[in-house]
C-alpha cells in the first residue's frame, strides 16, 4: 500500500512550537522513570509517542529533529550513557510506530514492524552498555534478586520453616535462571511497549489524518497454528540432549516454553474476553476477570485453553454451530 500523498511540510512557526512541546514532553516522560519513581514508571513507559505524534502530524523530518536536538541536551546534562539510553530506546521506537504509516494495510503487520525495531533498539542498548560500562541492565544481580524476594516474605520465613525452605530453594532457581531469561525478557518488554505506544497513539490519532491503523479487537486476537512447534521442540530437547553443561540448550529451552506459554496465555484471555462480550459483561467487570486470572493458579488454567483454542478454534466452532441452530 503505497502511502497517501500529503502536502509538503514547510518550515512554520506553529511546526517549531508543536516540536518543541511535544518533544519536551516526550523527555520529561522519560527522565519521569528515573527520578519520579515509582509513578514515573507510567510516563517512561509512554515516552515514545508524543515523538510519534509529531512524526504523524508534521513529519518525520521534525521527528528526527526533536529526537536528536533531546538526545544532544540529556547527552550534555547527564552523560552520553543517559543519551545513548534515551536514543535507543525512545527515539527508534518512536519511528518504529511512525514509519508503517502508509505502508501497510493493517495495524497488526504495523505493531508487528514496530516489535521487531523495538527489540533490535534493546539488543543494541544492551551491546552499548556491556561495552561502555561492562553492566547488563537487563540481567538482575543475584544478590539485589534475593533482597527482594526477602523483602516480599519476610512475614512468611519468621512464621513457617517448611514454606521458609521451599521459598529458599524457588529463590535459588530464580537466580540461577535468570542469566538465561534475558532474550524472553527482552522479547516480552518489546511486546508490551510497542502495544501500549501504539494503541495510545491509535486512540489520539483516530479522529486526525492520517490515523494509525487499527489494531484487532482483543477478542480476536489469534495466533497460528505454527506456534505450537516451538512448544514441541522445547519439551522434546530434554529428552534428546543432556542439558547441564550445554548454557545453549539451557537457554534455549527456558525461553521457548515462556515464550509460547505467553502466546497461550493471550490466546486464553482473549478466548475469555471473547466469550464474556457475547454474554454482555460490563467492560469493568470484564477487566477485573482478567486480572483475576493472571493469578500463577488461574493462569495455568488460562493457558490451557489458550492451547485448545489454538488447536480447535472455538470461536469458530460456536459460530458455526449458531449458523446450523
Amino acid at each position: 500500500m503505497e502511502e497517501p500523498n500529503r502536502p509538503q511540510k514547510t518550515f512554520t512557526g506553529i511546526s517549531f512550537i508543536r516540536c518543541l512541546t511535544l518533544s519536551l514532553l516526550s523527555v520529561v516522560l522519560f527522565c519521569s522513570g528515573f527520578f519520579a519513581l515509582p509513578f514515573g514508571t507510567v510516563g517512561f513507559l509512554f515516552s515514545p509517542t508524543p515523538f510519534a505524534l509529531l512524526g504523524i502530524r508534521e513529519s518525520r523530518g521534525w521527528m528526527t529533529a526533536g529526537v536528536l536536538i533531546m538526545g544532544a541536551s540529556l547527552f550534555l546534562l547527564f552523560g552520553p550513557m543517559f543519551a545513548i539510553y534515551f536514543l535507543l530506546m525512545e527515539g527508534l521506537l518512536s519511528f518504529g510506530l511512525t514509519f508503517p504509516s502508509g505502508k501497510v494495510k493493517k495495524g497488526s503487520e504495523a505493531l508487528l514492524f514496530c516489535t521487531t525495531l523495538s527489540i533490535v533498539s534493546k539488543v543494541l542498548l544492551m551491546a552499548a552498555e556491556v561495552v561502555l560500562t561492562g553492566h547488563n541492565s537487563f540481567v538482575m544481580e543475584s544478590d539485589a534478586m534475593r533482597s527482594a524476594v526477602m523483602q516480599m516474605y519476610t512475614g512468611l520465613l519468621s512464621r513457617d520453616l517448611q514454606s521458609a525452605a521451599a521459598l529458599k530453594e524457588s529463590m535459588e532457581q530464580m537466580v540461577a535462571l535468570a542469566p538465561y531469561m534475558v532474550p524472553s525478557l527482552i522479547l516480552a518488554w518489546s511486546m508490551m511497549d510497542s502495544f501500549l505506544n501504539y494503541r495510545l497513539c491509535e486512540a489520539i490519532q483516530r479522529r486526525h489524518s492520517p490515523a494509525f491503523q487499527p489494531l484487532p479487537a482483543f477478542g480476536e486476537w489469534r495466533f497460528p497454528k505454527n506456534i505450537l512447534w516451538p512448544l514441541f521442540v522445547a519439551f522434546i530437547l530434554p529428552l534428546l540432549f543432556t542439558m547441564e553443561g550445554w548454557p545453549l540448550g539451557i537457554m534455549l529451552e527456558i525461553n521457548l516454553k515462556f515464550l509460547v506459554g505467553v502466546f497461550f496465555f493471550l490466546q486464553g484471555l482473549s478466548l475469555i474476553w471473547w466469550w464474556l462480550e457475547k454474554r454482555r459483561i460490563h467492560f469493568v467487570l470484564r477487566v477485573l476477570i482478567m486480572l483475576l486470572l493472571a493469578l500463577p493458579i488461574l493462569g495455568l488454567w488460562v493457558i490451557a485453553l489458550g492451547v485448545g483454542d489454538i488447536c480447535f478454534d472455538f470461536r469458530t466452532l460456536r459460530k458455526r454451530f449458531e449458523k446450523k441452530t
